[in-house]
Formats: C-alpha cells, structure tokens, sequence
C-alpha cells in the first residue's frame, strides 16, 4: 500500500497540471502561431520559391539529417542516465530517455522550458510506482539538470565561438561577441561559485535561526554537493562531456545537411563548419525560449545568421523551413507519441495528482 500524499503537496500538483492540461485553447494558440511563423518565413523567402526550393530538396540527405537529429536525443538519454547515476541514482536507460523526451514535448508547449521542472518532479515522485523506481531527492534530481544544462552551454559556447572566431574573425556582429562573451562569463561565474558556495552557505546559517530558513539552506547545500560530484570522477565526466559535444554536432549536422539537400546542383554555399557557428549561435539565443518552442525566436536566429554567408541562389527561407520541421515540428509529433505512450500522459490530466492508496 502507498500512502497517500499530504494535502499541501496534492493541491500543488493539481495547480501545475491543471497548468500543463493540453486544452483546446493550448493547442489552438500554439497551430495559429506555428501557421502565423511559417507564413512570414515563406513570404519573405518569395511565397512559392521557398516552397518550390523546399519540396525540391535531396530527401535522400533530409532522411540522414532526420536520423542524425533523433539519435542526439537516444545519447541525451544515455548521458542523463550517467549524470543520475554519478550522484548516486540508478535508473534504467529507456525511462530515463522516455522521460527526457517527454520533458522536451512539454517544453515544446510551454514557455521557459517547463519541462525541466516537471522531469525534477517525476524523478521525485515517479508516477508507475509498481516498477519499483527510486525516488530521487528533489535537490540531486534539480542538479542533475542543472549539471545537464551546464555541459550543453560549455559545448555550444566552446563549439560555437571556436568556429565563430576561426571562420568569421573581423566579421562577427558585436552583438553575437557579447552574448558569447557573456556566456563564458557566466559558466566562470558559475564554476567559481560552485568552490566558494560550501563556506558561503555555512556563514549564511547564522543569519537566522529559523526552521525553514534552515532547511532552505540544507536543501541548497545538498544542491551544491550534489553538483561538486562530476569533477571528483574524471572518466565519467569526461564520457558526459564527450556526449554533450556529440549532442551538439547533430545540431550542426542537421542543418548543414539540410543546406546541402536545397543547395545541391548550385554548388556548396555553406561549409561544415560555417553551419555548425549557425545552428550553435542559433542555440545559444534559443537558451530561454520566450514561446513555446521558441516559434518565431528561432526562426528569425536562423534567418539572421544565414544572411551573413553569401548563399547565392539558395532559399534561405526553405532551409530555416525544412530545419524547423524537422527539428521542432516532427519532433513534436514524435515525442508526443513517446509520452503517452510511456504512461507519461498523466501529467496533461488530473489523474496524476490523485494520492493513491
């Protein structure tokens, strides 16, 4: 018998699914803006041109970038499963890879990805209890996210501003040198406060003596320990990174194949290495999706940084088109399927946050 969850922690959970429930007005608002982006992206690409330029692409290549792009997500998966299991958590590989894709379809329909917060609160609280899986503390199950962050933002800054400053030296708009500046600025900042933090929050305590005052500081040292753990395992840490590097270089496989599937027969426009600055950059921008998705945020990205190669005759439009649809849009659709049937789909409806007995 499970015991039933306290009434606190029960209303909680109805507020943030009844957040999450895809209702028609969600889905209706998320198709108009989708539509509303697609329809500017084809106008400015010349209408039937960049549909024309869209359909006639290599689909040959289209299917490799496909394959490409999924298997970065089977390797997240893999790397999240390694990060849970060097604080301490073993999962199996298929939940852990079930529910990081889940957490990205929520993403996909939430702004600021929401599903972060909801893969920290199924590790916490799994919903298929009769497999028996460990319940994971909720600050080694924030810091696994946050560690999973922190390795995708160093391979894109790394990735992207070596190709950046190699390809484009003398070229790059400032704005793009700040925010790559700003970037590394902030994994600094936040590896030194990692090394400070076990003093910082010891002089805190005595601040105040209050009971929750406490705990919010137990809860932040175990935070911290638990993120000081990837560098005390070098072999691991070096296998997570090297994933995190391949995660990234689908990214800019993607798109370079979808440049060479629209460019083919009007010679290579863009080398490898001019797509992979792109679609990083483009990553870099799409940290904090302001809409779900990051629709209309993303596009506009790609469109700008394409501009800055002398693409001749090829449609920018179709490219930023054909990447998205495969990137966002399919991706969408399958992920979708893999959450309900994962047994996932409980989170979009109250039946989740039922205490059971």
């Amino acid at each position: 018998m499970r015991n039933s969850a306290p009434l606190s922690e029960t209303v909680e959970m109805a507020e943030a699914q009844s957040w999450l429930r895809l209702d028609r007005k969600r889905l209706l608002g998320l198709g108009l803006l989708g539509l509303l982006t697609i329809g500017l992206v084809v106008t400015l690409g010349g209408g039937r041109q960049a549909l024309t330029a869209m359909l006639a692409a290599d689909w040959r290549l289209v299917g490799l970038a496909i394959l490409i792009h999924y298997s970065g997500f089977a390797v997240r998966g893999d790397r999240w499963r390694r990060i849970l299991r060097i604080l301490g958590y073993q999962l199996p590989y298929l939940y852990t890879t079930n529910l990081l894709i889940s957490g990205w379809f929520i993403s996909a329909l939430t702004p600021a990805r929401a599903g972060d917060f909801v893969r920290i609160g199924l590790l916490h609280r799994p919903l298929h209890a009769r497999n028996e899986l460990p319940s994971v503390p909720l600050a080694a199950a924030t810091s696994s996210i946050v560690l999973e962050r922190s390795l995708d933002i160093l391979a894109i800054l790394g990735l992207g501003g070596a190709l950046g400053l190699t390809l484009l030296r003398g070229k790059l708009p400032a704005s793009l040198l700040w925010a790559y500046g700003s970037g590394l600025l902030l994994v600094g900042l936040f590896i030194s406060g990692l090394w400070i933090s076990p003093w910082f929050l010891g002089w805190m305590r005595g601040w105040w003596g209050h009971g929750l005052w406490q705990k919010a500081l137990d809860f932040m040292t175990q935070l911290v320990d638990s993120l000081r753990m990837l560098p005390t395992q070098p072999m691991a840490a070096l296998l997570v990174l090297l994933e995190s590097i391949y995660i990234w270089l689908c990214d800019a496989l993607l798109l370079w194949l979808v440049l060479l599937s629209i460019q083919h027969g009007v010679g290579a426009a863009v080398t490898f290495g001019g797509a992979a600055f792109v679609a990083l950059t483009v990553d870099v921008f799409a940290t904090i999706p302001l809409l779900p998705g990051g629709i209309g945020q993303i596009e506009s990205a790609y469109a700008g940084l394409l501009a800055l190669f002398a693409l001749g005759s090829v449609n920018i439009s179709a490219v930023v088109l054909l990447t998205r649809a495969i990137s966002y849009w399919s991706f969408l659709l399958f992920s979708g399927i893999v959450t309900f049937a994962a047994g996932l789909g409980q989170v979009f409806s109250g039946s989740a946050g039922q205490p059971k007995t």
